[in-house]
C-alpha cells in the first residue's frame, strides 16, 4: 500500500481506538469472579452457604482467549457499514470508492492507516470510526508498530525504516561502543551444529547468553524493513535450543552491523511504475548439517522490496536445477498472492509478471508441459495454474525469463560482490549489499542520502554476487 501511496501521491494518516477489546459484545455467557474491593464498593452481600458471587460478562474484557477475534468481528461489521469492503487477498486490508473519492484502510489490531488523495476523505472516514469507537487521531503516519515512515510527497519518495527500534537493540546487547562491522555476516563464514556446545560446562556458560531474546529481536527487525540481515537471521535461528559460543558470536557481529547500518531503510520512488517485477534464486546444499537448499525470493515495486525471503526448502533437492524449480515454485505463489492483493487496492497489474532467474534448466522444466524421465519427479513443485504453455499460461500472469544472470551483472556491476568484501564502505558509500540465498544480492541506500532518480538506477538494487 505505502508503494501504491507513493507512485499516485495518496496522503497517509494514522489513528488508533483506545481500548479496542472492551467493545465487542460476546456471543458465549462467561462469569468472572468480582476484582478485589468491588464486592465492598457496590455494598454486595455474601449470600449465605456460597463462597462468592460471580458476575456474568456482557462485553469483551482484555484477558479474554476470543477478545481479539471480537474485536475484529466489531471494526469489521462497522468498516463494511461505513461501505468498505475487505481485500480478498488480505482481509486486514479494506478499500472504498474510485478515483479522487478512493480511501484504503489498513487495519493491525487496533492500529490504523487510512490513505485517500484528498483530506476530506480521510477525515469522513475518521469522524465515522469516532462515532462508535474512542480513537486517538494521529496525524499524518510517521511511526506505526516501531516503523518511521518518511513521505515526501513533492518528490514522490517514501521510505520506511526502524532506527530507533535498531538502536534499542544495540542497547539491550551492549554494543553502543562496539567496533561496527560492514557485513552481517563473516565471508565464507559456516553455521553447524558442530558448533553447539558438547560439554555440560559450555552448556552451563550459554545458558547466561539471552540467544533466543537476540534472534528474536533481529528476526523481527528483518522482516519489516532489514532484508539485509535476512539470511544471518535465518542461520541464527536454526540453533535456538542449543546455541554455541560461535552462534553467540555471529549474533552479536549482526547488532554490530547495524551499529553502523542503523539509519538504512527501503525507499519506494514513485516516480517509478507500480509494475511488479520477481527474482529468485538458491543457494543449492547451503544447510551443511542436512544438504537442504536455501530459497530467496524477492518481489519489487516502485524500485524497492516489497516481500522477500530467505528459508531453508523442507525437502533436500536433488540437484541445482531441482532446488532452483523448488525456490521458483515458492517465487510464482508470492507473485499470485501479490497480483490478487495489488488488483484488489486499485493497482492491478498489466500483462504478465515478469520472474528473472538464472538457471535455464528450472525455467525449461516450467515452460516445457512435457515428462522426461529425468525431471518427472519435480513436476510436482510448480503450481499448475502457474505454468506457461497451453490455457494454463494465461491463468498466471507470470513470465519467466532464461538470461537474467547478465541482466543482473549488468544492472548491478557497481555493486557487485560488495557485500562480500572488507572494503565495501569505500566502494559504494551509502550502499548496503545483502545475499537473499547466497546468489542474489540487493543494496539498500540511507534514507536521507539516495533517491532513485530512474527505472535504470532502481533495477541497480539487484546485482549478481559471488558465491
Amino acid at each position: 500500500m505505502l508503494a501504491k501511496c507513493s507512485a499516485e501521491g495518496m496522503e497517509i494518516e494514522q489513528c488508533d481506538v483506545d481500548t479496542a477489546f472492551l467493545y465487542g459484545k460476546l456471543e458465549e455467557e462467561i462469569y468472572m469472579e468480582l476484582p478485589e474491593g468491588l464486592r465492598e464498593l457496590l455494598e454486595l452481600a455474601e449470600a449465605e452457604g456460597e463462597d462468592d458471587i460471580v458476575c456474568m460478562l456482557l462485553q469483551s474484557l482484555y484477558g479474554l482467549k476470543q477478545a481479539s477475534r471480537v474485536w475484529n468481528e466489531t471494526i469489521d461489521k462497522h468498516l463494511k457499514s461505513m461501505g468498505f469492503e475487505p481485500a480478498d487477498a488480505d482481509p486486514c486490508v479494506y478499500t472504498r470508492g474510485e478515483g479522487e473519492d478512493e480511501c484504503i484502510v489498513c487495519l493491525y489490531v487496533d492500529d490504523m492507516l487510512i490513505a485517500s488523495r484528498q483530506k476530506t476523505v480521510i477525515a469522513s472516514v475518521k469522524a465515522g470510526i469516532a462515532e462508535k469507537f474512542r480513537i486517538k487521531d494521529l496525524g499524518r503516519a510517521r511511526f506505526i508498530l516501531g516503523i518511521e515512515i518518511d513521505y515526501d510527497m513533492e518528490r514522490r519518495t517514501l521510505g520506511i525504516s526502524q532506527k530507533a527500534y535498531t538502536e534499542s537493540i544495540i542497547k539491550k546487547f551492549g554494543q553502543e561502543n562496539a567496533k561496527p562491522c560492514l557485513t552481517p555476516l563473516e565471508p565464507g563464514v559456516q553455521l553447524t551444529k558442530a558448533d553447539e556446545p558438547q560439554t555440560e560446562e559450555d552448556k552451563a556458560k550459554m545458558k547466561s547468553k539471552p540467544y533466543r531474546s537476540l534472534v528474536g529481536s533481529l528476526m523481527y527487525l528483518a522482516c519489516g524493513t532489514r532484508p539485509d540481515i535476512s539470511v544471518a537471521v535465518a542461520k541464527l535461528s536454526r540453533f535456538l535450543e542449543n546455541p554455541g559460543k560461535k552462534h553467540w558470536d555471529a549474533g552479536i557481529k549482526v547488532v554490530r552491523y547495524l551499529l553502523k547500518t542503523k539509519d538504512v531503510g527501503i525507499v519506494y520512488d514513485g516516480l517509478l511504475e507500480t509494475q511488479l517485477e520477481a527474482y529468485s534464486d538458491v543457494d543449492w546444499a547451503g544447510n551443511r548439517d542436512d544438504r537442504r537448499s536455501v530459497s530467496g525470493i524477492l518481489l519489487m515495486l516502485c524500485g524497492a522490496p516489497v516481500v522477500w525471503r530467505s528459508t531453508f526448502q523442507k525437502t533436500v533437492a536433488l540437484s541445482s536445477t531441482e532446488a532452483e524449480y523448488m525456490a521458483l515454485s515458492d517465487c510464482v505463489k508470492e507473485c499470485v498472492w501479490m497480483r490478487r492483493l495489488l488488483r484488489d487496492i486499485g493497482a492491478e497489474q498489466v500483462g504478465a509478471t515478469v520472474i528473472y532467474e538464472d538457471n535455464q534448466g528450472a525455467m525449461a522444466l516450467a515452460k516445457n508441459v512435457g515428462y522426461q524421465a529425468r525431471t518427472k519427479a519435480h513436476r510436482h513443485s510448480l503450481p499448475l495454474h502457474s505454468r506457461e504453455g497451453g490455457e494454463q499460461r494465461s491463468g498466471a500472469g507470470v513470465h519467466g525469463y532464461q538470461e537474467p544472470a547478465r541482466r543482473l551483472h549488468d544492472q548491478g556491476s557497481i555493486i557487485e560482490d560488495v557485500a562480500l568484501l572488507d572494503d565495501a564502505e569505500q566502494r559504494w558509500p551509502q550502499a548496503r549489499d545483502i545475499e537473499l540465498s547466497g546468489g542474489v544480492a540487493v543494496a539498500l541506500r540511507c534514507l536521507q542520502d539516495w533517491v532513485p532518480t530512474s527505472r535504470h538506477t532502481a533495477c541497480a538494487w539487484l546485482a549478481r554476487a559471488s558465491k
